[in-house]
């Protein structure tokens, strides 16, 4: 789609109140050193036949609707304070100064409808609605972008660094500012969403030299990125397609996995080939995995990644999703307790790195799931956006998972080599179970 971008203005959105002394350094935790120096992004877009119930239902103009962004993210970065301080040089903390974070207005040459009913949406084309290079991380933590196209409707693109956050700690922030900005923001509800700063006292900061956190990181040329829709009852067919020999209801993020994992294998032709290693590779949210658990408001990188070993058949489904299963199920009070400690987990990752990369054949997939995230409710006071889209993640062979609108499809975006994935794409039973 032959669309333009322009950036038209830009500025620095500082707290409303200083961060008091006290507050003044935060201290990463372990799991925060430990993760890629990348931005996670996303884009809200919205249509301008919204309107705002506090302004006696008139139509809100542009300036008004940047006015308010403004204000209540000024208002928001009091609570989450650490995103407008800078990271420091050696990564070891956030100096919270203050400075504020960057705030970007740009026009779009187009109208919203003709960007989102064109087929397919192509994930790259999102770059151009966020405020950073993804992979170009910098001390900046946190930016918006608000793309205003020619009808009226908006964008906003948002990124923040992943040396600080996961991704629902990003979206929480996303929630928290867009009910500051509707005005729902009572002092009840104040005091029962605030983010609690708790990663660097569950998992204190290590020593981690001879750890390089940029490993997989990967250029834009090494891949390409596509996004494939899976509707509900495609996805309750694979639930029980893979519901023999395993015990329990599936998970929908589980049997999608186990499906593009196994179709992956079929059309690279691996199975075929003396491949000496085999893994499926989850991010897993550790948050709900404390006994008891923590608040989604728990702050920074509160996840793991859990590798698979796929061993036996790689194209016996069930199998798969029984291996994924038991592996996941590891991560336990003593796994937590063992990763708390650190040093067994960083010796892990340090010499399974290099391992991985000694070996001549190795075949990886990694998932990473926001089902279930709040994302479609920042409701800024023009309703719920209209769709939102997730630019490519700087990594290849790597698996997305966010909900589609109505929180019962998933839409999948997929990394992978571009001869991989011209094979998945035309693949026909990929194709079957994938909607338009």
């Amino acid at each position: 789609m032959n669309m333009k971008v322009n950036i038209v203005s830009k500025e620095m959105i500082k707290p409303t109140s200083p961060t008091p002394n006290h507050l003044c350094s935060y201290q990463l935790s372990f799991l925060d050193q430990i993760s890629p120096p990348v931005y996670n992004h996303f884009v809200m877009f919205y249509n301008h036949e919204k309107y705002d119930t506090s302004n006696n239902g008139a139509e809100l103009s542009i300036v008004e609707i940047s006015n308010k962004l403004k204000t209540s993210l000024s208002h928001a970065l009091t609570l989450f304070y650490p995103l407008a301080g800078r990271l420091k040089e050696d990564a070891s903390c956030v100096e919270c100064n203050d400075m504020g974070i960057p705030f970007i207005e740009a026009n779009v040459s187009s109208q919203l409808s003709e960007f989102l009913t064109q087929s397919p949406i192509i994930p790259s084309d999102l770059n151009k609605f966020i405020p950073f290079e993804t992979e170009m991380v910098s001390e900046i933590l946190f930016g918006i972008q608000l793309n205003i196209f020619n009808c009226g409707s908006i964008a906003i693109g948002s990124c923040i660094s992943h040396k600080i956050a996961d991704g629902l700690s990003f979206f929480m922030f996303l929630k928290k500012w867009a009910a500051i900005a509707r005005g729902d923001d009572d002092e009840h509800n104040q005091a029962a969403c605030r983010p609690q700063f708790e990663a660097a006292s569950l998992f204190p900061p290590k020593n981690i030299s001879g750890f390089n956190p940029r490993v997989g990181i990967k250029n834009k040329s090494d891949f390409i990125s596509k996004r494939f829709v899976f509707n509900a009852s495609t996805i309750q067919n694979l639930k029980e397609k893979y519901a023999v020999n395993n015990k329990g209801t599936l998970s929908r993020v589980e049997a999608l996995s186990a499906f593009i994992w196994s179709r992956f294998v079929a059309v690279t032709h691996v199975e075929s080939k003396s491949t000496s290693y085999k893994a499926i590779v989850h991010a897993v949210n550790l948050r709900t995995r404390f006994e008891p658990q923590l608040s989604e408001y728990s702050f920074g990188n509160l996840y793991r990644i859990v590798v698979i070993n796929v061993v036996g058949s790689e194209n016996n489904d069930c199998e798969i999703v029984k291996q994924m299963r038991e592996q996941l199920s590891h991560i336990d009070d003593k796994y937590l307790k063992n990763l708390q400690e650190g040093t067994e987990h960083l010796d892990y990752i340090k010499n399974g790195g290099k391992e991985l990369l000694k070996r001549e054949m190795t075949v990886l997939l990694n998932f990473s799931s926001w089902c279930r995230f709040p994302i479609y409710e920042s409701n800024f006071g023009w309703g719920k956006p209209a769709w939102v889209g997730l630019p490519p993640l700087p990594f290849n062979n790597v698996v997305v998972f966010i909900d589609t609108k109505s929180g019962e499809g998933i839409e999948a975006y997929i990394n992978l080599h571009q001869n991989d994935m011209a094979k998945l794409e035309t693949d026909k039973e990929f194709l079957a179970f994938v909607s338009v």
